[in-house]
């Protein structure tokens, strides 16, 4: 009999989730046998950090239940676990132990994992199958990535007539509206479709389309938005004559509102509103004229109303088409370079041997997931029968489609289990692919396995104390009476109340700021900032108990700088922003200026810094006078003759890693220890190690993600956390101040929107991507649809968004918001500001006058003392510059010359990497001069190296084999039908298919070199290659050549 589970946990904020998936995994291996069953469990969740949690807490629950203290005060898990499946605790802390030792001594196998990490893993045993590298790295960096490519685009500009002649125009077109011409600023957002998953199935619809076919498609909406105009035009000016034909005055009409529509069409001011209440009036044959008109004036508008109508019919639906054309036109360019860039990134991956962790959902879904799960598990090596997926509402739904094969599987096998652990309300990732409409699908029964899901409401909040909690229970479900437009939203909220567990008091305070037009936010709301901190001081807290709350990053850094200037101490990932040190902003721009010796500004910002930070100058315009028109030589001669030890000529020849060095260290950047530099510098050394990148690839890499590299702030310290809603999530705090609580849930920042067409219309295109805006909604049918959708998703995303601020404290909430009210004295129900006026109204405690609202007590209650530990602080640079080290290395073939090993093994390494380079005679010095410029050899191991390789390539014998004529693999992998890879040093295929396989070798000729060329000849053969014979090249003193 199957006995199978598949559980649902519906887990709120607070509610213990960890908690229960902790339970659920050890309930599983203490129900097995067998001490190898937490191999065959794979739990699955977001984040790195999350993994190390999870395994944190099963080791050490099962360290708990190992101790004697289990038997005697067991915990409330230990207790659980005995009750659910019926072992004795004796039993319990003995297997504990057992497994607890297993787990330990195969820790590997403890399979916690992210989503992206198991894709991976996947990925990976499929290479072969899917034509990947089988050693491909993995980029994360996809900001990066996109930026290169984005530049590799722009270079193409005067090479490629068509990208070129885009380009022109797209500048122009920008220019002409006031716009910056750098056609850049569109192209970046546009890449980054290419690697979000919410934009895949569209760009799949675009992805054969070429830049003719765009251009074909804007020339006809720009002939189409011409005509429309027209037509306005013409339909316009036959409604106003019908007007002034009939002899009425233009104030005949009530506010003159129709004349003055037509007429603003006739001045082609199309940015008219539809919906207004004389609209409504002319199209249901209501009175269209003020109760002062005579009736006879009266009865002329009734007699032509009928053609009236008809004139603003048509009007109507020709500034609605207008209005969608230039709209479509507009966004047209940026969408038909994407197929562009995206070639640039193919190009730049295979380069760099490497995939974008982006990639991994969409290449499951084309390739991987219609496989046989047991098929599946056999590459892997591994068979899971139990699946726990924590953050459902994160999981998008390409990730989630991936996992059901194998899910279904565990589920039809014998006591296999899938427990899904997630909260709708805290779905605030949707930009990136989360969708809580899936998880509200599962949890409503939309379930896509055979066997009946097992649903279950975590309801007590073991987090918050009870003010927080009653404040919480009955906000939510007060907005779930009239915020949300779709009927499943707002019964998420409805049935969001949560119990209480713990019985301190906690408190909740909502602050109104009366803020005019000419007051600054960014002054204002941080200044109460501080107030409610001093506050908190008073009652008890320490500044590490208090977390501040911002949606913007911007917000984050306005509050950061106020509380610095007014000597609180903060831990921030914006104001530690590795950016914001000027001396690493000296850094980069030195850096540039090695790059670009004429760039004026560059030049400007070092001597500002080097006078302002370095030697405090007074006179600052003579000093700037100074090196303003030194060449970039003279201008480091003048740095060092001011006390400074800069080599610029060395730099040239060092990595990037050591330059930066040598500016640290040349211009007396540390004293002591400097925290800023410390961590720019370990990302040189770790992006150098990955990339082995040049200046300039490094210098795009960091100013593409300068606003994310922040120094990492240590636990214990004495500070208080300002993050954002977003990296809060799963987090908790004693205090939370929430401020900036005003945000309009319905504003966004350049939205866009997939647009579906009539491919038949529109030159074959079956999508637009257009500006989304209130105008979609009268498009069609399926524009109201869209457009509805779209903002039922915002009030549940900035719900949502709403809910994990508010459920963050542990024993106080403080929200900071605008008294804002409409002109007509009511709140505004778009922003969190009139939602918290509505509840305060609905609770009967809004008072006009008064800006302030509490509940509970705002004393700090008693706690045990934690053991903290004590943050230690570095006062030391830990950096030695290679000059210093007293080693020296080897690292390179030819620094092995001129020792005993001269006429060596290294010797004949050099000569067969060089070979590997060389197809033809006409590769020779390019060559022979790369391996000069990189310092893999001097110029006098070049001129012997050289000889050697034309020996070879010129021999008679040989010279055959370099022609260019001929197909060439150098150093390529063989995949032989038994799983073999083997890489012979070059393979040369003639026109009839026909190869000869040739091996460098040194030293004396042996039976192995002919047996590796037999197996090298029979790969061939079964690649349906007729082999005409194998070369083997001895390169000692002389050459000699051995045929097979």
């Amino acid at each position: 009999m199957n006995s199978s589970s598949f559980n649902i946990y519906n887990a709120s904020a607070g509610s213990g989730k960890t908690y229960a998936l902790v339970k659920e995994y050890l309930k599983i291996l203490f129900k097995s046998p067998y001490k190898n069953t937490y191999k065959n469990i794979l739990a699955i969740t977001f984040t790195n950090k999350a993994v190390g949690e999870m395994k944190e807490r099963i080791i050490e629950m099962l360290k708990q239940f190992s101790s004697e203290t289990a038997l005697k005060q067991p915990n409330s898990m230990f207790v659980d676990i005995c009750k659910e499946i019926g072992i004795a605790p004796k039993e319990l802390s003995e297997r504990s132990k057992n497994l607890l030792e297993t787990i330990i001594h195969n820790y590997a196998a403890f399979d916690i994992s992210t989503i992206d990490k198991f894709t991976q893993r996947v990925i990976r045993t499929f290479a072969y199958d899917l034509h990947l590298p089988l050693n491909f790295d993995v980029e994360l960096d996809t900001d990066t990535l996109l930026a290169k490519a984005v530049d590799n685009l722009i270079a193409r500009a005067g090479t490629d007539k068509e990208l070129t002649k885009t380009l022109i125009d797209f500048a122009i077109e920008k220019a002409d509206d006031d716009k910056s011409w750098d056609v850049t600023y569109d192209f970046y957002p546009i890449a980054k479709l290419l690697v979000n998953e919410n934009h895949v199935p569209f760009i799949e619809l675009l992805k054969n389309k070429s830049l003719n076919d765009f251009k074909s498609l804007k020339t006809y909406l720009k002939e189409e938005i011409q005509k429309t105009s027209i037509t306005i035009l013409k339909e316009s000016q036959a409604g106003l004559t019908l007007i002034n034909e009939a002899g009425l005055e233009h104030s005949d009409f009530s506010r003159s509102s129709l004349p003055n529509y037509f007429i603003k069409l006739i001045n082609k001011e199309y940015n008219v509103s539809f919906g207004l209440n004389w609209q409504k009036d002319l199209i249901e044959g209501n009175a269209l004229y003020p109760g002062r008109v005579p009736q006879a004036v009266s009865g002329i508008i009734d007699a032509i109303q009928e053609d009236l109508v008809s004139a603003f019919q048509n009007t109507k639906q020709g500034v609605i088409n207008y209005i969608f054309l230039l709209n479509f036109y507009k966004n047209i360019t940026p969408l038909s370079v994407l197929n562009e860039i995206n070639k640039e990134v193919i190009k730049i991956k295979e380069d760099k041997n490497i995939l974008l962790i982006s990639e991994f959902n969409s290449i499951i879904s084309e390739h991987i997931k219609e496989q046989p799960a047991p098929f599946i598990y056999e590459r892997i090596g591994e068979k899971f029968k139990h699946y726990f997926i924590d953050e459902f509402q994160d999981t998008s739904l390409m990730q989630w489609e991936n996992l059901v094969p194998l899910l279904e599987n565990s589920l039809s096998s014998e006591n296999g289990s899938v427990v899904l652990v997630g909260d709708a309300k805290q779905a605030i990732y949707r930009w990136r692919g989360g969708k809580a409409e899936q998880f509200i699908g599962l949890y409503n029964g939309n379930n896509p396995f055979h066997l009946k899901s097992n649903l279950e409401h975590l309801p007590i909040n073991y987090r918050s104390h009870k003010q927080i909690i009653k404040f919480n229970n009955a906000f939510f479900k007060h907005l779930s009476s009239f915020v949300f437009s779709d009927g499943a939203y707002a019964k998420l909220y409805k049935n969001s109340h949560q119990d209480m567990f713990k019985n301190n008091e906690g408190y909740v305070n909502i602050n109104f700021l009366e803020l005019r037009k000419e007051d600054d936010r960014d002054t204002e709301y941080p200044k109460e900032v501080l107030k409610t901190i001093n506050n908190c001081l008073e009652n008890g807290f320490d500044l590490k108990d208090i977390c501040v709350l911002v949606r913007k990053k911007k917000e984050g850094v306005a509050i950061a700088n106020y509380l610095s200037e007014s000597g609180i101490d903060i831990i921030s990932s914006e104001t530690l922003l590795i950016s914001n040190s000027p001396d690493v902003t000296f850094i980069i721009n030195l850096l540039k200026f090695i790059l670009e010796p004429n760039n004026l500004e560059v030049k400007i910002e070092l001597v500002s810094y080097i006078a302002s930070q370095k030697l405090q100058i007074d006179d600052v315009h003579l000093f700037y006078k100074e090196f303003i028109e030194l060449d970039i030589v003279s201008f480091f001669i003048k740095c060092n003759n001011l006390g400074f030890n800069f080599n610029y000529k060395e730099a040239l020849q060092v990595s990037v890693y050591e330059v930066i060095e040598a500016v640290i260290y040349g211009f007396k950047l540390v004293d002591v220890s400097n925290a800023y530099i410390q961590f720019f510098l370990d990302y040189a050394l770790d992006y150098v190690n990955k990339k082995n990148a040049n200046l300039a690839d490094f210098i795009t890499s960091f100013e593409t993600k300068k606003e994310t590299l922040t120094i990492v702030s240590p636990e214990g310290q004495n500070a208080i956390k300002i993050m954002t809603i977003h990296k809060s999530k799963g987090l908790e705090f004693p205090v939370v101040i929430f401020p900036y609580a005003d945000l309009n849930i319905y504003k966004e920042n350049n939205p866009k929107i997939w647009f579906p067409l009539n491919p038949e219309k529109y030159k074959s295109f079956e999508v637009a991507y257009l500006s989304y805006n209130q105008n979609i909604k009268v498009i069609s049918d399926e524009g109201k649809k869209l457009y509805t959708q779209h903002q039922s998703e915002l009030e549940l995303d900035n719900i949502n968004l709403l809910y994990v601020a508010l459920t963050r404290p542990i024993e106080q909430l403080y929200i900071i918001s605008d008294k804002k009210l409409l002109k007509n004295g009511k709140e505004n129900l778009s922003s969190y500001s009139g939602l918290f006026i509505n509840y305060l109204k609905y609770s009967n405690q809004w008072k006009e006058s008064q800006l302030c609202y509490y509940f509970g007590d705002q004393k700090k209650s008693p706690t045990p003392d934690e053991n903290v530990i004590a943050t230690h602080k570095q006062t030391q640079f830990i950096s030695i510059p290679k000059k210093n080290h007293g080693i020296n290395f080897i690292a390179n073939s030819g620094y092995l010359w001129d020792t005993v090993q001269k006429n060596a093994i290294e010797r004949g390494n050099l000569i067969h990497n060089i070979m590997s380079q060389i197809k033809t005679k006409d590769d020779i010095d390019i060559t022979i001069d790369y391996f000069i410029s990189t310092a893999i050899i001097n110029r006098d191991q070049a001129n012997e190296l050289k000889t050697v390789v034309e020996n070879i390539v010129n021999h008679p014998l040989l010279s055959y084999l370099f022609s260019p004529d001929l197909i060439i693999y150098n150093e390529k992998d063989i995949i032989t039908k038994h799983g073999k890879i083997l890489r012979p040093d070059r393979v040369v295929i003639n026109s009839l298919n026909e190869a000869t396989v040739v091996d460098y070798k040194t030293g004396v000729p042996n039976n192995n070199h002919t047996k590796q060329i037999e197996t090298y000849s029979n790969a061939l053969r079964d690649m349906s290659h007729k082999v005409n014979k194998g070369v083997i090249i001895y390169t000692n003193d002389s050459i000699e050549i051995k045929e097979v």
